[in-house]
């Protein structure tokens, strides 16, 4: 199997992967059968040593970066060099960055041409009171979807009460679960410990290495987007307990009723404190027959 490997610049703001991602996307589509995965110029070696470990017969590098100055020049041949001595069986091919590519400059002519028009069309899209003809807001919907997380790699990162009502919400699952904090809750301590892994210290991007899913539960904004950038970059999936839009999903209220019967209340992730008063009124006024049913359901 043939791997590409992407490297872009360590980026802690939400939302500056957008563009790297949908490239990953087009990778994935178009060449399939080939690994493609991404790493930051942080975690290169580490990432371009695990992958090399891998079941691959060759890798190639593309530089996510438009100039070609100290980091394409010197930092990243250097640690090329120094794998490629490791394995000497695997070849690895460096591409130039994207600034050295021939078609970069007819790309870079066409999109401003192409954002020239479209401001031209918007311009028209406006009546003479300078107010959109159209001002319909478009909204989406959520996938709603029960996962199988047994034997996967959970990351929670926070030591909090949010951190640690996730975590009790995934105990249930067979999830392998790691908590990377640098305070916990006490009750964290009441936790099997062979179930769930407690670090304690600040957050690292090492933290990701084989992780399916990551739950976001700090009060620090900088770690939050630091951690969902990361995960991005490296296609795992994210749930931001404090910034809902950030994440690629939600987890719903949910009510048990025995083992056949589940129940889950979503609002969508945008009013947490409905999702509650439904619960509770679910509970309220259909416990009871909801767990009769199931008693019934299984005595047959």
């Amino acid at each position: 199997m043939k791997a590409i490997l992407i490297i872009a610049h360590h980026c802690i703001l939400p939302g500056a992967y957008k563009g790297f991602e949908e490239i990953l996307d087009k990778l994935h589509h178009d060449l399939p059968g080939t690994r493609v995965a991404s790493t930051s110029l942080l975690d290169l070696e580490n990432d371009l040593r695990t992958l090399l470990r891998e079941d691959v017969e060759s890798v190639t590098l593309l530089p996510y970066l438009l100039l070609n100055g100290q980091h394409s020049k010197n930092d990243v041949p250097k640690v090329v060099a120094h794998l490629q001595a490791e394995f000497p069986q695997i070849p690895i091919t460096l591409l130039p960055c994207l600034g050295d590519w021939k078609e970069f400059a007819d790309m870079v002519v066409s999109g401003v041409r192409n954002a020239q028009q479209e401001i031209s069309l918007q311009r028209d899209c406006f009546v003479e009171q300078g107010s959109p003809r159209n001002d319909k807001s478009r909204s989406s919907s959520l996938f709603s979807i029960e996962l199988n997380l047994e034997g996967r790699n959970v990351l929670v990162v926070g030591g909090g009460r949010i951190a640690l009502r996730k975590v009790k919400t995934l105990l249930p699952t067979g999830a392998r679960i790691t908590v990377v904090a640098p305070q916990f809750d006490p009750e964290f301590e009441m936790l099997d410990k062979n179930v769930v892994i407690l670090k304690n210290r600040p957050y690292e991007p090492l933290d990701l290495r084989s992780v399916f899913m990551v739950f976001i539960c700090t009060d620090q904004p900088a770690v939050n987007a630091q951690v969902s950038n990361d995960a991005r970059a490296r296609r795992i999936l994210v749930n931001n307990a404090c910034d809902y839009l950030d994440g690629d999903f939600i987890v719903p209220a949910r009510m048990d009723f025995g083992e056949n019967i589940a129940v889950t209340v979503s609002t969508q992730g945008r009013a947490p404190s409905l999702a509650k008063k439904l619960k509770q009124k679910i509970l309220a006024e259909w416990g009871e027959d909801l767990a009769r049913i199931e008693r019934e359901s299984s005595a047959k």
